[in-house]
């Protein structure tokens, strides 16, 4: 009733259209899976539902739709045939479907020559995730009947009155009422917004195109589960405190709330009823700041347990209560889904296996964590404000970030890790991104500083209070000064000393030692002597530059010093020098 009322004024759009995705991995006849669709169509009763408003009642009734289509869609010429089928499964998913039917639509997508993805999507009034998994199930034993000639398999489904006949007797029961009691106590505030930042909310994309599965690093994931296993609770609740960590980065709070789906399926006589028989549950886990890795994932445990404990109990009763979904606008809450790879009976021969692509909280960021034997993948689901602009792989390295450091100590404290901002800026700022290039050939550094100044001579190459000099001013005048010093026998392997304040001069001199090979040693003028002579004397320096006013601080000491600004310098030319500095040369020994 409750999705009817939202679909009838205009808040659901596709949100409720669901999908499920089989991976085929070898030849599929279209004309055969039409076929099997067609009849086991024919056997599912709440795929053939329709929803419709009579003289103020909403009434369900069941349809025959005996030329169910199979659309088939060519992607064999794809650069990248994965990402076009999600994207094409998106496009059909965003197609709204009209409550009084039909409420299912299939897809048959080929990327290879023996390669086939099957696509069924369903309204959620209709049937859950599960449902579309027997249907899915019964559809390729149908299938491999036609294929083979022999006899279709016996009906597996229970019937629409069955699964309605089970939800009135639950809620006749003490159970009912002690899953009442329960979720009054453990619902978010409404009134509680979670803040993002107004970047997020104007990144915000205007439609949701599911993420391909990014596949999470198998050693991190295997350290989840020692993890899992050292702490006593499940591999899940030591993934979604990692993930509520992510969260709290984006919202702050003392409190992060995550939204669940949960199966009502737990009374045997609605285990094969393709229906509508899902949730959705709020977790509510408390971020303190002064909990441990360890104490949180317990926590995070004790939250989805108790979650499970009263799952059956319907999803309306907490939306009426706590309204906890919003209405249907872009929100700041984060969803979480475990979806395993479910594998499906042989299409005629054809193994296949198929995962849930779209989960119904598509106006919402969520994670999905595919499991896939023991591969972990990651995928983005919904558009809210959260991680807005940001790709599944870049969500996934951070996410593997923050479990990488929960795994190393579960002891240190929840305020100790990084979320992945600060990363974020070290990156930027360190230039990061060129780690991922190819090792260009190594060049001493005069070399690129002379590529530099055959770039952009005129440039501004050093600024210093008032005065500035260009590069090819530079280029010169550090040519003069190593003229110079080659001539009073300066070379690679030996030390000069340069005395100056900040400057431009300071700058020429650096220059001008790194072009004749050897290594400069900065000395500050404020040194006192006696460390100025340890400096001297350890560094084994055989000249020393520096100006003027500050020729007194070494002359005494057995060195050949040079003034800068002596005529010396000037008479020399500012042509290259002809020593070429070896890679390996040290350019510079640093006292701190």
């Amino acid at each position: 009733m409750d999705i009817w009322l939202a679909e009838e004024a205009g808040r659901a759009g596709v949100k409720w259209q669901l999908g499920m995705l089989a991976r085929l991995d070898g030849a599929i006849e279209h004309g055969v899976l039409e076929q099997a669709i067609r009849h086991v169509v024919g056997e599912a009763e709440p795929l053939r539902a329709s929803f419709s408003e009579v003289d103020g009642q909403v009434l369900q009734t069941l349809v025959d739709y005996p030329d169910v289509e199979l659309a088939h869609h060519d992607l064999t010429q794809s650069t990248d045939p994965v990402q076009d089928v999600y994207r094409v499964i998106a496009t059909i998913r965003q197609t709204p479907m009209p409550l009084d039917g039909p409420l299912f639509k299939f897809a048959l997508l080929q990327t290879k020559a023996e390669e086939f993805y099957f696509f069924v999507c369903c309204h959620h009034i209709a049937i859950d995730g599960i449902g579309m998994g027997l249907v899915c199930h019964q559809i390729a034993a149908a299938y491999t009947a036609i294929a083979a000639g022999e006899p279709m398999p016996p009906a597996i489904f229970g019937s629409l009155k069955s699964l309605i006949d089970c939800e009135s007797d639950y809620e006749a029961t003490d159970d009912y009422r002690d899953d009442q009691a329960y979720w009054s106590e453990n619902v978010p505030p409404e009134s509680e917004p979670h803040h993002v930042p107004a970047s997020a909310v104007a990144n915000q994309p205007l439609e949701y195109v599911p993420s391909a599965p990014v596949q999470l690093d198998q050693s991190v994931v295997g350290r989840a589960r020692e993890l899992s296993k050292a702490l006593g609770v499940r591999r899940a609740s030591v993934i979604a405190a990692a993930y509520a960590l992510l969260v709290h980065g984006e919202t702050g709070g003392t409190e992060v709330v995550l939204d669940f789906p949960v199966s009502r399926r737990v009374r045997p006589e609605v285990l094969t009823v393709p229906g509508m028989v899902s949730g959705v549950v709020p977790l509510i886990l408390r971020t303190s700041p002064q909990s441990t890795v360890a104490e949180f994932c317990q926590h995070v445990d004790r939250r989805i347990r108790e979650a499970m404990r009263h799952q059956r109990f319907p999803l309306r009763e907490i939306e009426n209560k706590t309204r906890f979904q919003g209405t249907g606008q872009p929100s700041t809450r984060a969803a979480i889904n475990f979806i395993p790879t479910i594998p499906v009976a042989d299409f005629a021969g054809t193994p296949g296996s198929g995962t849930a692509t779209h989960t119904g909280l598509v106006d919402q960021f969520g994670l999905v964590f595919l499991k896939e034997d023991e591969d972990l993948y990651l995928s983005m689901t919904g558009v809210g404000q959260l991680f807005a602009g940001c790709e599944a792989r870049d969500l996934a390295d951070r996410f593997e970030l923050v479990l990488t450091a929960m795994t190393a100590d579960p002891a240190r404290s929840l305020s100790t890790i990084d979320i992945g901002h600060e990363l974020k800026e070290l990156d930027e700022w360190g230039n990061r991104a060129v780690l991922g290039r190819p090792i260009p050939p190594a060049r001493s550094i005069p070399a690129l500083f002379a590529e530099q100044v055959a770039r952009d001579p005129g440039a501004i190459a050093v600024r210093f209070g008032d005065s500035s000099m260009s590069y090819r001013g530079l280029d010169s005048a550090a040519n003069r000064l190593a003229h110079l010093l080659i001539e009073r026998g300066v070379g690679p392997g030996q030390r000069v000393a340069l005395l100056f304040p900040r400057s431009i001069e300071a700058i020429v001199a650096i220059f001008a030692v790194l072009k004749t090979g050897a290594a400069y040693v900065p000395i500050d003028p404020s040194v006192p002597d006696a460390r100025l002579d340890f400096v001297l004397s350890d560094a084994g320096a055989v000249v020393a530059v520096t100006t003027a006013n500050l020729m007194d601080r070494v002359s005494a000491r057995g060195l050949t010093v040079i003034d800068i600004h002596d005529r010396a310098v000037y008479g020399r030319p500012d042509t290259p020098v002809s020593v070429s500095p070896a890679l390996d040369d040290i350019a510079y020994l640093i006292y701190t």
